[in-house]
């Protein structure tokens, strides 16, 4: 069978390496070509490969006979490559060494020390949210909420914000990424709520802080407690393995 030769359009040009920064080549090339795969796709061929990795398909040929010893990537039977099962194992063990208690315990006591309100987490439970995890504030007036408290889902800025994220096809850019209620559940209380995703960008629940709402209604309180809110949930949500590109700026 003839050989097809390779041209300027289907080989690029190489890359210019970047300054050794202390790496191995060979590895960053290979989790490039990992790092390839983006959703949906089932198979991408060499040249599909080479465009968006930027490597001759001679080289790819050689990673890609590697990868697939260690069953990170495979060969389907169309001659198209794509990962492999060891990936979804390390995916497994990853996700179970998540510490999701001791991650939340640390963002909560960083937002009640910083805020000066209580820092609160909420799960949903069908139609009503669940305290999961709280620090109090230490002012003498505040909210009170035990932990396994159940509150309505439809009022509240935790609540609001399990509904919004739990709908298909929303993005960053909508209003209720970070959300601010002032006297909705109760007259006198107050809340600031942001999403906190896990590994597939799964909703895991709400970061929260409430406080009176005669302290949220003075508008430097309250914008300085949506910035830390946003960059707590953030910050929950790499430890999480979430993806925590899509939060807005804080």
């Amino acid at each position: 069978m003839p050989v097809k030769s390779l041209s300027s359009r289907d080989d690029p040009k190489p890359e210019t390496e970047p300054p050794d920064a202390g790496g191995v080549a060979a590895v960053d090339r290979a989790m490039r070509v990992l790092l390839a795969f983006g959703e949906g796709d089932r198979g991408l061929t060499l040249g599909e490969l080479s465009r968006r990795t930027g490597l001759y398909k001679s080289a790819l040929s050689r990673i890609m006979v590697t990868l697939m010893r260690h069953r990170l990537t495979i060969r389907r039977e169309d001659g198209r490559y794509s990962l492999g099962p060891a990936l979804y194992h390390l995916g497994g063990i990853y996700e179970r060494s998540l510490d999701l208690n001791g991650s939340l315990l640390a963002t909560l006591q960083a937002l009640a020390r910083d805020t000066g309100e209580s820092a609160s987490f909420y799960i949903r439970q069908q139609e009503q949210r669940l305290c999961m995890m709280r620090v109090d504030s230490r002012q003498q007036v505040r909210d009170h909420i035990p932990v396994g408290s159940l509150l309505p889902i439809d009022r509240g800025a935790a609540g609001r914000v399990l509904t919004h994220f739990t709908k298909p096809g929303l993005s960053s850019e909508e209003p209720a990424f970070v959300v601010a209620t002032i006297g909705e559940r109760d007259r006198e209380l107050a809340a600031v709520a942001a999403p906190v995703f896990g590994t597939r960008q799964r909703l895991i629940g709400a970061l929260c802080v409430s406080g009176t709402a005669t302290r949220f209604s003075e508008a430097k309180h309250l914008a300085g407690i949506r910035s830390l809110v946003l960059l707590e949930a953030a910050r929950l949500t790499v430890a999480l393995g979430g993806d925590a590109t899509v939060y807005p700026s804080a």
